[in-house]
């Protein structure tokens, strides 16, 4: 029974300094782990915030990142307020309405991406998962009008490579056709506002709806940076 217990408290002790030194975020709700959202700690400057709210009306669990550009967290505050107001404002028919957002984080160079995955539901009919990005430097922000400045050339060159590697993706060519592609993928800035730099390449991200019905989900183009 003494060794029983030794080795209990061993375990409780590993377990605790796990915790304390893995770069994860731990939500405990009702004696249960609700949440554990894992980031990247290869950003110094980055700190976590949570906004965690549950109660009979809603569960929201989100983490999101408090960077050192000021500008960067107002987009994102305002952002994520944004998500709040609509899941407080749907009607959930009498059920718990839910969003769950959590972050990753990349780096390429002196841009710094920020991805966040977004997962709601209210109600049977209104459920969602979809993803924002942000790109940034230490002192700008880095959005499709910032890199089509320095490279008119872009939006083209993403445009053709978007389609052919959509129309060459299996997942694709099984719940999707060239209809919903041309309603989605057109040649505006709009369309590829929401990407990410991750090493060498760019990865050009597409919601459900965009360009393929909610089944098919979201979509990541990954372009070697070469390419465009």
């Amino acid at each position: 029974m003494g060794d029983n217990m030794n080795h209990k408290q061993l375990l409780a002790l590993f377990l605790s300094l796990v915790i304390i030194l893995s770069p994860t975020i731990v939500s405990i709700e009702n004696e249960k782990v609700v949440d554990v959202k894992a980031v990247n700690n290869n950003i110094d400057e980055i700190t976590i915030e949570s906004i965690i709210e549950n109660n009979d009306d809603v569960d929201i669990n989100i983490y999101y990142p408090v960077t050192k550009n000021s500008k960067v967290n107002n987009m994102i505050k305002d952002k994520i307020d944004s998500y709040i107001t609509k899941l407080k404002e749907t009607n959930s028919f009498d059920s718990t309405k839910k969003l769950n957002i959590s972050f990753e984080t990349f780096k390429s160079g002196e841009y710094i991406s920020l991805k966040f995955n977004v997962s709601s539901s209210a109600g049977i009919t209104h459920k969602t998962d979809e993803v924002f990005t942000f790109v940034y430097t230490n002192d700008e922000i880095v959005d499709i009008d910032t890199l089509t400045k320095s490279n008119p050339q872009l939006i083209e060159n993403l445009y053709s490579i978007c389609k052919e590697e959509l129309l060459k993706n299996e997942k694709f060519k099984k719940y999707s056709n060239i209809e919903w592609l041309n309603r989605g993928l057109l040649k505006n800035k709009n369309t590829f506002s929401k990407f990410i730099f991750d090493g060498d390449n760019m990865i050009v991200i597409f919601n459900p709806y965009e360009v393929a019905p909610y089944v098919a989900g979201i979509f990541e183009i990954k372009i070697s940076c070469n390419l465009i």
